[in-house]
C-alpha cells in the first residue's frame, strides 16, 4: 500500500505538473489570462480575468504531498460578502464534496473568499468554514486553503470555461 502511494505521489508530480519552477509562465507577473492585476481595485468586486471555470490537482501541503484529487472552482461576479462561486472536490476515488465561496477581500494581488461546505454534501465531507486564497500564476491560478482538517490544500487550476 504504501508503494503504491508512494508511486502514484511520484507520478502525479510529473504527470500533472506539480514542479515548483514548472509552470508556464508563472514568473511573468501577470494574473488570468494575460491580464496584470490592478494595484488598486477599491471597488471589492471580482477582475474580469479571475471569471470563469478553473481545475487542477490538489496536494495536501501538510507534511508530504498528498495527492487530493481534481479540484473546479467556477467564480462568478461579486461584490465582497457575496457568494462569488463554487468548489467542487472530486477525490481519487471518484467522490465529490462541494464548498460554497463567499468573496471576503479583493486585493491587486489576489482575491481571497470565505469557504464552507454545501448543505448536499455527503458526511465525509469537510464542512468548517475556512479561508482560500486565489492568486494569479501566469495564465493559471493557484488556490490555497487554511483547512486543517482538508490537509492544508492547494492546486494549480487552468481556466476551462
Amino acid at each position: 500500500m504504501a508503494g503504491a502511494l508512494a508511486a502514484v505521489t511520484v507520478g502525479s508530480v510529473f504527470v500533472f505538473d506539480l514542479l515548483p519552477g514548472a509552470s508556464r509562465g508563472a514568473d511573468s507577473g501577470e494574473g488570468p489570462s494575460g491580464a496584470r492585476p490592478s494595484a488598486a481595485r477599491p471597488s471589492g468586486t471580482v477582475p474580469a480575468a479571475y471569471l470563469g471555470t478553473w481545475e487542477g490537482q490538489a496536494v495536501s501541503r501538510d507534511s508530504i504531498s498528498i495527492p487530493l484529487g481534481t479540484f473546479r472552482v467556477t467564480l462568478t461576479q461579486a461584490r465582497v460578502g457575496e457568494r462569488v462561486g463554487t468548489l467542487r472536490h472530486t477525490d481519487i476515488f471518484g467522490g465529490t464534496c462541494d464548498d460554497v465561496l463567499t468573496l471576503k477581500e479583493v486585493t491587486g494581488r489576489r482575491i481571497v473568499t470565505t469557504s464552507v461546505g454545501a448543505g448536499t454534501n455527503r458526511d465525509v465531507c469537510n464542512q468548517a468554514r475556512h479561508t482560500v486564497r486565489l492568486t494569479p500564476a501566469g495564465d493559471d491560478l493557484v488556490y490555497e486553503s487554511d483547512s486543517k482538517e482538508s490537509g492544508s490544500p492547494k492546486a494549480r487550476l487552468s481556466k476551462i470555461e
